[in-house]
């Protein structure tokens, strides 16, 4: 390389790194203050973070920025940084309210039958410590609680707890969940027995369309990633967008039933391999519940596990596990690969038989 080249050459370099540093110079830490930043930077929700923010131990319990000053403390030592607390519940009159608005919102989107026989509810906050979860194998929290007595001439009392210092949607979330416990509750038969997960995935699911109501789509993506009901919140929500919500609550009244799974089980459909003119039948138990829209984009729910066009999942049938590759998506039909065969089947949507 010449001489000229060369200083060319370097002068175009200096030139680059000096529009590199410029803007870096621009860079201001959101935690301390410090500013202009250079060197390494790191990224957080609020904006840049310097590098001896980064290493302060106590974190945001919401969004995991490194605490410093300006922020609260729950009662069980969580931080709350200066960004996330003036959208946090953190008092006893602010849960309140999210219930009340909550409340009025859910009966309004199901319906005056919605509402609770017995309207009087006690709300109360709840700290990590009072819940004492730290011993779950499961590794997840209760974000809430229901509960309700009955008298013997059959009057209920009720009572919601939840967990203060959460982000308001977050609550919003919570209290339609338990909300819908409570209605479950009032409605459902002394003697009636409902699988657990699905009770809960039926509460999730009023917490997912208000979440869509609310033109939320982030929530109710973690509402149905939430491994809390085991799968069951996509077989509810695919039934609710094709049956209706009144399907549902129907079944909580009159059902005999103890999930959904038990309420939905049909001859399976014949279905034929596009590679074979031999009718083949599916494993038993392989079902396809329905179609999740969520934005613009279509999932396949298949025995309670969500696919999009592309997705291969292990699906758990009763006497074994099947590998499952989702090719196409409609409304009423779904194509499939099994166990990496290159055979593709179509699985028809569930017939289910309406209550009485």
């Amino acid at each position: 390389m010449s001489i000229v080249r060369k200083a060319a050459f370097i002068l175009f370099f200096l030139a680059i790194v000096g529009a590199v540093f410029a803007v870096e110079t621009n860079y201001f830490c959101v935690v301390c203050g410090k500013g202009p930043l250079t060197g390494r930077i790191w990224k957080s929700k609020w904006g840049p973070v310097c590098d001896v923010c980064i290493k302060i131990p106590e974190r945001c319990s919401l969004c995991g920025l490194p605490i410093l000053n300006d922020f609260v403390k729950t009662g069980d030592g969580r931080f709350i940084c200066k960004f996330d607390k003036t959208n946090a519940v953190l008092d006893l009159d602010a849960a309140k309210e999210v219930f009340t608005d909550t409340r009025r919102d859910v009966v309004e989107m199901y319906g005056q039958s919605f509402a609770l026989l017995y309207p009087e509810v006690t709300v109360n906050l709840f700290d990590v410590d009072y819940w004492s979860e730290k011993g779950r194998a499961d590794g997840l929290h209760k974000f809430g609680f229901a509960s309700t007595r009955k008298t013997s001439s059959g009057e209920c009392s009720h009572e919601v707890v939840m967990l203060s210092g959460r982000l308001r949607d977050e609550m919003t979330a919570t209290a339609a969940h338990e909300y819908t416990h409570l209605w479950i509750n009032e409605n459902r038969a002394t003697d009636r027995v409902i699988d657990t997960d699905t009770i809960e995935a039926i509460c999730e699911l009023t917490a997912y369309n208000l979440m869509g109501e609310k033109k939320l789509p982030e929530m109710q993506k973690r509402i149905l990633e939430n491994p809390y009901t085991h799968g069951k919140i996509n077989t509810l929500v695919a039934i609710c967008q094709d049956r209706g919500i009144g399907y549902i609550l129907n079944w909580v009244k009159n059902g005999t039933t103890e999930s959904f799974d038990d309420a939905n089980a049909a001859p399976l459909a014949t279905t034929t391999s596009t590679l074979s003119l031999a009718a083949r039948p599916l494993p038993a138990g392989l079902k396809f519940n329905g179609v999740l829209t969520i934005g613009d984009d279509r999932e396949a729910v298949i025995n309670g596990v969500s696919l999009a066009v592309g997705d291969e999942k292990n699906i758990k049938l009763r006497d074994k596990t099947v590998l499952v590759r989702c090719q196409e998506i409609h409304d009423y039909t779904v194509v499939v690969e099994l166990n990496e065969s290159p055979n593709q089947m179509t699985l028809e949507k569930s017939v289910e038989k309406l209550l009485p």
